[in-house]
């Protein structure tokens, strides 16, 4: 709670330990409602909240995720026993894995830096689809590659050269936008060093709120850039 991706994060703060502690209470049934959670940590009212028109919930789910991949890359990488949130529940998972040696910031493997995709729409419903899109896709990167690092929307491409060092250092980023007939992801991988385009590439898919059209999209996504990347 106190690393750098937690301590200023109130509202992932306290979803992720009323979960924890609700599974060590082992009060967590099959499935634990939407609803409940809304009122227990955000304050919600009862009877007036309605999970399908406050994502309040879906959002800091996938917010949670997306901070606990970032820190078991980083700060947490030495600590085998690893907490998710998987996609569909929230109840956590708790597994031991092989603790494996964190990339050093001037490592000799190629380093991906991955910027969440900005949502280029206030509607609630895109912007906790891309939450959960950035999930899916930083999970698929941190799976796939060698050394991958999740960087603050916020940070200027100047500052990240300072930290990737080699010329092989590349960045992905790019947008969440919607109609009323698709959703449409595009990306573009640059390299840190120069700011000079490597790929960009846009991708189309029905606008569906579930986790495995957003599964299918990230694959895709993933699949298409590999390519690309220096080897």
């Amino acid at each position: 709670m106190a690393s750098r991706q937690f301590s200023k994060a109130h509202r992932c703060t306290a979803l992720l330990a009323y979960l924890v502690q609700r599974a060590l209470n082992r009060e967590v049934p099959a499935a634990l409602p939407e609803h409940e959670i809304g009122v227990a940590v955000f304050g919600r009212d009862r009877m007036t909240y309605f999970t399908g028109d406050d994502p309040i919930v879906r959002v800091q789910a996938g917010r949670l995720r997306l901070r606990l991949a970032a820190y078991y890359a980083e700060e947490g990488c030495a600590e085998p026993l690893r907490i998710s949130i998987p996609s569909g529940s929230y109840h956590p998972k708790v597994e031991r894995v092989a603790v494996r040696a964190p990339a050093p910031l001037h490592s000799p493997l190629p380093l991906l830096m991955f910027r969440p995709l900005a949502c280029l729409s206030s509607d609630p419903q895109l912007s906790s689809y891309a939450m959960g899109l950035n999930d899916e896709l930083g999970y698929r990167l941190y799976r796939t590659l060698p050394s991958v690092r999740r960087i603050d929307a916020e940070a200027p491409l100047a500052a990240l050269a300072a930290l990737g060092g080699l010329s092989s250092t590349t960045l992905l980023e790019g947008t969440v936008r919607h109609d009323a007939a698709r959703v449409r992801v595009s990306l573009l991988l640059r390299r840190v060093s120069d700011g000079a385009v490597l790929w960009y590439e846009q991708f189309d898919a029905a606008p569906s709120a579930s986790i495995a059209a957003q599964e299918g999209l990230a694959e895709r996504c993933v699949q298409a850039l590999h390519r690309y990347l220096p080897a």
